[in-house]
């Protein structure tokens, strides 16, 4: 039975990584941090000089804004420094207007500058507004008006705001973290056994309720418009199958957003991506079987815990892609709406992390919807293989370990210990 201190574990990191986000997470965070900057400055800004972590600045290149014919950081920068609100939290781009957005578009061209720093931190973002009284473009230098705002390690964690020199917030680190979602020890008390009991038995399921609703309505968005590369609506070999049909509501819903649909979804662990990853597979298999709600909620619960629990000894931006460990959880979501116990979750769960866990990140983009394809595809694979009870990775196979938890930690070591050589090479490559 779960203690009481494993519930609040639990509760906690569902109240910090299920989020409302409309928009790519890295594009709205860069929004967010130019809107606390303008709030900071007083002012209405005359220009932006944005730095951003190689995580950062690969994942904001080239992912939709909502609402928006226009991409890239500085624009997103312009966007939500000069009409965003930082209430309004991940949804600050989900109301400007289009002649706004034009307008934001043509001042990025002239007045943004964008620079890739060398920051430790996976997740760094520093803006700097300057005021009409910018000293940098008069012979005077006592009337510079300029706020500046720092977020590291998760993409609403303001750590500095500065104005004029005077420091009105800060929580700044030494930089010695390790940019992981958060301390390890705050989660020693909770394992993969307890995420499963705590789906089971939870009264409160309105979290997951909500992600639902919120992904099933741009999942159906999508296959009715056109955005990206279209995988939602293709059907290999012109088959109608209940595979195919799993694959088109998830991809369906990531050819939406990565296109800049203007449609909220429930993000897990800081990826929109993510949280439709984590559960639209589940609701497509709970359609398909009939399953009641409460199964479906419950199912989705595993799916969105497991995901947070791996992803919790990960970067909070990786090179690895996050297709990864969200198909990971949808896998033993699906496991469980089928029936099976935790020891056959534990089995899926091996069996994706020992087949498509080198899959990179080279930014969010369209192509993010074949990335969800393919890890959906080898999921309903291994949530097959797991029910059976036949051709599970259970022992010392790669970097699977009979331990479950200890083949999390083998998947985070390579993850770490390669980041520094993984993302130089992508983004030498992508900003070529």
């Amino acid at each position: 039975m779960l203690t009481t201190k494993q519930k609040h574990t639990i509760q906690k990191l569902m109240d910090k990584y299920l989020l409302v986000s409309t928009g790519c997470t890295e594009p709205i965070a860069i929004a967010y941090a130019s809107a606390v900057a303008r709030e900071a400055l007083g002012e209405e800004p005359t220009r932006f000089e944005v730095e951003l972590s190689p995580n950062m600045a690969k994942n904001a290149m080239d992912a939709g804004v909502p609402g928006s014919n226009y991409v890239g950081a500085a624009f997103v920068a312009a966007e939500g420094g000069l009409f965003g609100k930082s209430e309004d939290g991940f949804e600050l781009l989900s109301n400007v207007a289009k002649e706004d957005q034009d307008y934001a578009y043509d001042f990025s061209k002239a007045n943004v500058t964008v620079k890739i720093t060398d920051s430790p931190k996976p997740l760094f973002i520093q803006v700097i507004a300057y005021g009409k009284n910018d000293s940098s473009k008069k012979n005077c230098c006592c009337c510079c008006n300029k706020a500046r705002v720092v977020i590291e390690d998760e993409h609403t964690n303001v750590v500095l705001i500065e104005r004029n020199g005077e420091v009105f917030h800060s929580t700044k680190s030494d930089g010695t973290t390790d940019g992981t979602t958060d301390g390890k020890a705050e989660y020693e008390e909770i394992t993969m056994k307890e995420i499963f009991e705590y789906a089971n038995t939870t009264d409160d399921l309105s979290i997951f309720k909500k992600a639902v609703e919120l992904n099933t309505a741009i999942s159906e968005h999508g296959k009715v418009t056109n955005y990206g590369l279209n995988v939602g609506k293709a059907q290999p070999f012109g088959e109608d199958t209940i595979f195919s049909r799993v694959i088109s509501t998830t991809t369906s819903a990531v050819d939406a957003r990565m296109g800049g649909a203007p449609l909220a979804v429930m993000a897990c662990t800081g990826s929109g991506n993510q949280g439709l990853t984590t559960t639209l597979p589940v609701v497509q298999v709970a359609k398909e079987i009939g399953a009641s709600e409460d199964r479906l909620l419950r199912a989705v619960a595993v799916s969105d815990l497991t995901a947070m629990y791996i992803k919790k000894e990960l970067n909070v931006l990786s090179h690895l892609c996050g297709a990864v460990i969200a198909s990971t959880g949808a896998t033993a979501g699906i496991v469980y709406l089928l029936g099976g116990d935790y020891k056959k979750a534990e089995y899926a769960i091996q069996n994706m992390l020992g087949t498509v866990s080198g899959m990179f990140c080279d930014g969010a983009k369209s192509t993010c919807a074949m990335k969800v394809c393919a890890c959906i595809s080898a999921g309903m694979y291994a949530a097959d293989l797991a029910l059976s009870g036949k051709g599970c990775i259970t022992d010392d196979v790669g970097i699977v370990n009979s331990d479950i938890n200890q083949t999390i930690q083998n998947y985070a070591k390579i993850e770490k210990d390669s980041a520094e050589v993984m993302d130089k090479s992508i983004l030498d490559i992508i900003v070529r």
